[in-house]
């Protein structure tokens, strides 16, 4: 297979925070055997990771003040809800110690940029960060205002929003750079043409600062919805890991999280799918799926699959190990379900990316009757 190296190493971030799926995790096992040359790389990743964990910063953390603080937290919000239908249960020791892991990463990456520099498998993690295409690394997670990159071009990161603008000599040439989302997030960005994108949690989107040529190209590796920019002159090219979309000006979803697989969803406009050996016409309404081991399929879109955008996802009927793909991404935690009987389980209800997930775990345990623990930092569903 041809090898997608920052596709790949978000899979091995992913594999050492706990977060991939089975699929990811197959699809990244394949590429370590054709190509063995990764192995070093992921062992390395593994053995920052280990270190950080062991460094007296991280081990002096007042895990009881973090608890307390947790608390207070979902003591408000349980506040300023008047009707729930679910409350509150009390977090485990090892579900608090996972948050407090989610919330001092950050920690972890500015260690290893000490010792590695600007390598672009550090730029993949749980902060919100920009690699530009020098290879220089910003956290976005932390810099809430006017940063001046590449000699000239401004950068507004506010309101969980990325708009920048570029002086006519500041980018001479069109320059990649990659922008991601961590588990647990999502985040917009606006284009130099005023083409609007809304990315979802877990995703990467490889842009220029500056459009050049005959064409608008961009690749994404997740989840994105797109507001299209209209210019008759140069087509609007969006690249996925399996296949291309071509527009001129449309609002259309593209997702990409299970390897092998990509689907496309036109709310209007038309755009065309192309895969190496078919190209599809897309109309307002249909969506398209595509499969490397069945092709294509087009069907009716569906308004459930751009719920994200407003922060739900909604399961209708949905089996058990779809729901352990959408928590890691959406709370960044690993899930595993401990038997094959609470696997095949489906369960009807709404995940709010604004809620704590155990809202979502009491819901599907009056609904299912199936039970959660954590267990070193894994939540476990039984």
């Amino acid at each position: 297979m041809e090898l997608d190296r920052d596709h790949i190493h978000q899979l091995m971030n992913e594999k050492v925070m706990g977060v991939i799926s089975e699929t990811d995790e197959q699809h990244l096992q394949n590429a370590l055997k054709e190509y063995p040359e990764l192995r070093a790389e992921l062992d390395e990743l593994q053995l920052d990771y280990t270190n950080w964990l062991g460094l007296p910063s991280i081990q002096q953390i007042d895990s009881e003040a973090a608890f307390a603080l947790i608390e207070d937290e979902l003591r408000r919000r349980r506040q300023l809800r008047k009707r729930r239908l679910f409350t509150y249960t009390v977090i485990s020791a090892a579900a608090t110690a996972a948050l407090l892991i989610f919330f001092i990463y950050p920690l972890f990456i500015n260690q290893s940029n000490k010792k590695t520099g600007s390598s672009p498998k550090l730029a993949f993690n749980k902060t919100l960060q920009l690699q530009l295409s020098s290879g220089e690394v910003i956290d976005l997670s932390s810099r809430q205002d006017n940063i001046t990159v590449n000699g000239g071009t401004q950068l507004n990161n506010t309101n969980n929003s990325l708009t920048y603008s570029v002086k006519d000599n500041a980018v001479a040439k069109e320059q990649i750079n990659n922008l991601w989302v961590p588990p647990g997030m999502d985040y917009h960005i606006k284009l130099s043409d005023g083409t609007l994108v809304f990315l979802n949690s877990a995703t990467t989107l490889k842009f220029p600062f500056r459009f050049a040529g005959n064409t608008r190209e961009i690749t994404v590796d997740g989840e994105a919805y797109l507001q299209v920019a209209k210019d008759q002159n140069r087509p609007f090219i969006l690249h996925t890991p399996r296949g291309t979309v071509q527009v001129l000006g449309t609002t259309f979803n593209v997702n990409t999280y299970d390897s092998g697989r990509v689907k496309v969803s036109l709310v209007d406009g038309a755009v065309s799918f192309a895969t190496a050996d078919k190209k599809t016409i897309l109309k307002p309404g249909q969506a398209i799926t595509y499969l490397e081991t069945k092709g294509t399929d087009v069907t009716p879109l569906s308004e459930n699959e751009l719920l994200w955008i407003k922060g739900r996802y909604k399961l209708d009927n949905t089996p058990m190990t779809e729901i352990t793909k959408v928590l890691p991404r959406w709370y960044g935690v690993k899930v595993v379900i401990d038997n094959q009987k609470t696997a095949e389980k489906k369960f009807t209800g709404t995940i709010l990316k604004s809620e704590p997930i155990q809202e979502f775990l009491d819901a599907i345990k009056l609904t299912t009757g199936a039970e959660s623990y954590y267990k070193d930092g894994i939540l476990h569903i039984r």
